[in-house]
């Protein structure tokens, strides 16, 4: 069931990229919803329809998984390449010179967000290395976890910042499904990230200290002397 669903939100995220909003002339928004509510429907329907398949012996659920999983990561590595090829191509964070000319208080925080990414060529070019880098590990099961792993990192800081910008809804709804996606591709190898982050020994050496109480009254000094520092800084503000 998750594995269906997830693929309904990942191939309608990618059909809507291919619309564009609509600027496509060869998939007019009447195609376009089309598509994706027929991929939503086939998502949740799917299911049911594998499971009595599989009951009746007429469905070989291995095959059918490796499908719907590799189409998962194949969706994903499109649509995110999509966005990092675009940045190469002067089609992401441009603002219009009559936008771009405004003051700061009179603009929205979507053409502020674009202001301010677009002013460094460089730094655009780095995400878009990022997206289109992490895309093409996830179509390799040895890389998948790695890109997944930094997708995942870029992808939930750009839905924060979609949420909390005010940015359209439909570069919130891409990096919402994209990110679902990501995580989805994530929590599949749960158990061997959990044994490598929190089971594996460090072979650090550690502070020298015997007793457990002092070591972890060191630790948190570290987050409340800063605490205390920044209300120092705070009160020399007049």
């Amino acid at each position: 069931m998750s594995t269906s669903l997830i693929f309904g939100f990942v191939f309608s995220g990618l059909i809507l990229m291919l619309g564009n909003g609509g600027n496509v002339s060869w998939l007019p928004p009447a195609v376009i919803f089309s598509l994706v509510g027929l991929g939503l429907l086939g998502a949740l329907l799917f299911p049911f329809i594998w499971h009595y398949l599989e009951q009746k012996q007429k469905m070989n659920s291995v095959k059918v998984y490796g499908f719907l999983y590799g189409s998962i990561r194949y969706c994903i590595a499109f649509n995110i390449a999509s966005f990092g090829w675009k940045k190469f191509y002067g089609l992401q964070f441009i603002v219009p010179t009559e936008i771009a000319s405004l003051p700061m208080n009179q603009q929205s925080g979507e053409w502020l967000t674009w202001f301010y990414f677009g002013h460094s060529q460089t730094f655009g070019i780095i995400i878009a290395l990022i997206q289109i880098g992490g895309g093409y590990l996830l179509l390799f099961r040895r890389t998948l976890l790695i890109g997944a792993i930094i997708l995942f990192s870029l992808l939930a800081n750009l839905t924060l910042i979609n949420v909390f910008y005010q940015m359209n809804a439909g570069a919130l709804l891409q990096s919402v499904v994209l990110t679902i996606g990501v995580l989805f591709l994530i929590l599949l190898d749960y158990k061997k990230l959990v044994v490598f982050f929190l089971k594996t020994k460090s072979n650090l050496p550690s502070l020298g200290f015997n007793n457990a109480l002092a070591k972890n009254m060191v630790r948190l000094s570290a987050i409340l002397l800063s605490l205390l520092f920044t209300i120092y800084l705070k009160s020399l503000v007049k």
